[in-house]
C-alpha cells in the first residue's frame, strides 16, 4: 500500500472520529441511505451492463402517476439550513452557546496574556514569537516547539527547531552585552539664551547647508508590520533606532555608518496586535527605554539587567474595548521617575515609578482622546495636551491637583485605576483651536514654543502661550493605512550651533527639515530608488552637533531609513 492511500484512509479515520464526537456518525447513512455497491449482496458490476429489457407498453398518465407517488423515496432535509421552527431554534442556541463559550476563551486568554506579563520578562523569552506561550509551555516542562514535534512526528524538524531554541539563546546573549555596553547618556538640557545664539541668522544658515548635505545611508526591514512609533538613541558610538509596530513588536536597529553593516533585532515586550504606541529613553539614563502600547500598559526595558518590567497598567480590567489605550508618554529631567501617561478617553495618568506599581493617578482632561503629552523642559509643572476635539492645552499640574483633591474620584470598575474628572478645565491656563484633530503637540528643548500637528493640514509653531508664530501649510491627510504624522523637533547638544529646528515626513515619500521662521523646507531630503513608501514616523537622533546630524524615518512596512 502507498504512503498516499495510507493517507486516505487516515484521514477517512479521522473524519468518521469527528463525526462521532459531534453525534453525527450515522448522518450519512440516514440521510442517503445505504448505497447498493456497499452492500455484501451487490451484484457484480457486469450484471449491470446486461441488455435492456424491452420497453413497456404506455399506461394511463393517471396509473403512472399514482405509482410514482408510491414509489417515491421521503425526501431528504437540508442538515446546515434549519427548516423547521424548532430547527431555528436549536441552531440559534447553539450558535449563542458557541459564542459564549469563544468569548470565555478570550478572556481567558487576555487574563493569562496580563497576569503573565506582570512578571519580568528576560531578553530571550521577548524573542519567541509568543513570549507567553512560551512561558507558559515551559511551565509544563515542554516548549512548544516540542509540542509541534510530537504533532508532526518529524525528526528533522525536531532538529532545526532545537536549532532555532539554541539560536535564539545566542541572539539574546549578543544583544544583551551590547546593550549593557552602551554608557549612560542624559537627556540635552537647553537654555533660553542659548536659543537666542543658535537662531542667529548665521546659524540658521549653516544649518540649511547641513541639511541639504544629508544622503541616504541604509534603509532596513526592522519590525514585521507598519511601524507606529520610533525614537533615535543618542548612543555616541553607532546609530540606534527602536521602532514600535503595530502589532506590539520592538525593533531595534543598530547601524554602523563606517562599515556600512546593520544588525536588528526583533522583542514582543507587548501583547500582540496591540500596537506601540511611543518609546522613550529615560531622562537621566538612556540605558533605559520605555514603551507604552494599546494594550494599556508602560513597559521599561532595562540595559543593564536585560529585563522588561510592566511599571504601570491603566486597565486592570481584561475586555479588549477599553477607554484607556495609552497613546503618549513624556518624562520630566528634573524627576525622572515621575511618567505622564495620555490615554484615549482623554485621561492623564501620572505614574511614579518609586512607588507599588498599582499606585498612580488619573485626571480626565478631555472628553475626548489625547493624542499626546508633552511637558514644559523649564517647568515640569506645565504640561501640554493634544486632543481630538481640535484643542491644544497648557495645564498647570499643581492647580489641577490642587483642585481633584476637592473631588471625589471615580470608579468604573472596581479593577480600576479611579480617576478625577476635570473636564471643566480647571488650571488650564491656555488653549487653541485647530480646524480638525490635533495628533501631537511638543514642546521645544527650551520650552520656549510649541510644536504641533493636525489633520487640517497645518503644521503650527506657538509660543509658550499658544500664540502663533508661524502656521505651515502641509499634508497631513495620512488615510488608513499609514501612521498619523506627527511632526518631532530635533534636540541637538547644547551650545553647537544647531538653531531651533524640526523634521516633518511627507506624502511625497520624503523627509523634511525645517526652522521656526520657514515657510518652506530648509531640506527635502528624498530617495526615488530606495524610498518607495511614506516615511510617516520621524525621528532624530539627539545630542548632536552639526556634524553628526542624523534623520530616521520609519514606514509602512517596518522599514527604517537613515539620512546622514
Amino acid at each position: 500500500m502507498g504512503s498516499d492511500e495510507r493517507q486516505r484512509l487516515k484521514n477517512i479515520e479521522e473524519n468518521n472520529r469527528l463525526l462521532e464526537q459531534l453525534g453525527l456518525g450515522e448522518a450519512s447513512k440516514e440521510v442517503f441511505g445505504k448505497r447498493s455497491h456497499d452492500s455484501d449482496d451487490a451484484k457484480p458490476r457486469q450484471q449491470k451492463q446486461q441488455k435492456q429489457q424491452p420497453a413497456k407498453k404506455r399506461v394511463k398518465r393517471e396509473e403512472d402517476a399514482d405509482k410514482a407517488v408510491a414509489a417515491d423515496p421521503p425526501r431528504r432535509s437540508s442538515r446546515r439550513v434549519p427548516t423547521t421552527e424548532e430547527d431555528k431554534k436549536v441552531s440559534r442556541e447553539q450558535l449563542e452557546t458557541e459564542l459564549e463559550r469563544e468569548a470565555q476563551r478570550k478572556d481567558e486568554k487576555r487574563r493569562i496574556e496580563h497576569e503573565t506579563r506582570r512578571n519580568d520578562m528576560p531578553i530571550l523569552e521577548l524573542l519567541k514569537r509568543d513570549p507567553v506561550e512560551y512561558i507558559h509551555s515551559k511551565k509544563c516542562g515542554e516548549s512548544v516547539k516540542k509540542e509541534e514535534k510530537a504533532k508532526k512526528e518529524d525528526d528533522e524538524d525536531e532538529d532545526d527547531e532545537e536549532d532555532d531554541d539554541e539560536n535564539d539563546e545566542l541572539i539574546a546573549k549578543e544583544l544583551s552585552g551590547y546593550l549593557a555596553s552602551r554608557p549612560a547618556i542624559p537627556r540635552p538640557i537647553h537654555s533660553v539664551e542659548d536659543e537666542k545664539d543658535t537662531n542667529s541668522s548665521d546659524s540658521v544658515h549653516k544649518y540649511k547647508e547641513r541639511a541639504n548635505s544629508l544622503v541616504f545611508k541604509t534603509i532596513q526591514k526592522v519590525t514585521s508590520n507598519r511601524i507606529h512609533s520610533m525614537q533615535y538613541h543618542p548612543d555616541k558610538e553607532s546609530d540606534l533606532v527602536f521602532a514600535g509596530d503595530k502589532y506590539g513588536q520592538l525593533g531595534i536597529l543598530k547601524y554602523d555608518a563606517d562599515k556600512d553593516t546593520a544588525q536588528i533585532w526583533r522583542l514582543q515586550p507587548h501583547v500582540i496586535g496591540s500596537p506601540i504606541s511611543c518609546i522613550r529613553f529615560d531622562a537621566s539614563d538612556s540605558r533605559k527605554a520605555f514603551t507604552t502600547s494599546y494594550d494599556c500598559t508602560i513597559r521599561q526595558l532595562d540595559f543593564e539587567s536585560g529585563l522588561s518590567t510592566q511599571l504601570f497598567r491603566s486597565n486592570d480590567g481584561y475586555e479588549q474595548e477599553t477607554n484607556r489605550l495609552i497613546t503618549h508618554l513624556d518624562i520630566p529631567h528634573q524627576t525622572p521617575s515621575l511618567l505622564h501617561a495620555a490615554d484615549n478617553g482623554g485621561g492623564l495618568s501620572l505614574k511614579d515609578m518609586r512607588e507599588s506599581r498599582d499606585r498612580g493617578v488619573r485626571y480626565v482632561l478631555s472628553k475626548n482622546k489625547l493624542g499626546s503629552v508633552s511637558i514644559n523642559p523649564s517647568n515640569e509643572q506645565q504640561v501640554c495636551v493634544a486632543s481630538n476635539d481640535h484643542a491644544v492645552r497648557i495645564f498647570d499640574m499643581r492647580m489641577v491637583k490642587k483642585h481633584c483633591n476637592t473631588l471625589e474620584p471615580i470608579t468604573e470598575d472596581e479593577d480600576d485605576l479611579p480617576y478625577y474628572d476635570n473636564r471643566e478645565e480647571i488650571g488650564m491656563l491656555h488653549r487653541t483651536i485647530h480646524g480638525k484633530a490635533v495628533t501631537s503637540a511638543y514642546y521645544s528643548p527650551t520650552g520656549s514654543n510649541i510644536l504641533s500637528t493636525s489633520f487640517d493640514n497645518t503644521v503650527k509653531v506657538f509660543d509658550d502661550k499658544l500664540n502663533v508664530v508661524n502656521s505651515i501649510k502641509h499634508n497631513n491627510e495620512t488615510g488608513r493605512w499609514l501612521s498619523v504624522f506627527r511632526m518631532q523637533w530635533i534636540n541637538p547638544a547644547p551650545w553647537t550651533g544647531v538653531p531651533t529646528s524640526f523634521i516633518t515626513p511627507s506624502m511625497k515619500r520624503s523627509l523634511e527639515m525645517w526652522t521656526m521662521g520657514d515657510r518652506a523646507p530648509s531640506a527635502d531630503l528624498v530617495d526615488t530608488e530606495n524610498i518607495t513608501a511614506v516615511p510617516a514616523v520621524v525621528s532624530a537622533k539627539p545630542f548632536t552637533g552639526l556634524d553628526d546630524l542624523s534623520i530616521a524615518g520609519g514606514n509602512g512596512s517596518g522599514k527604517v531609513v537613515l539620512f546622514m
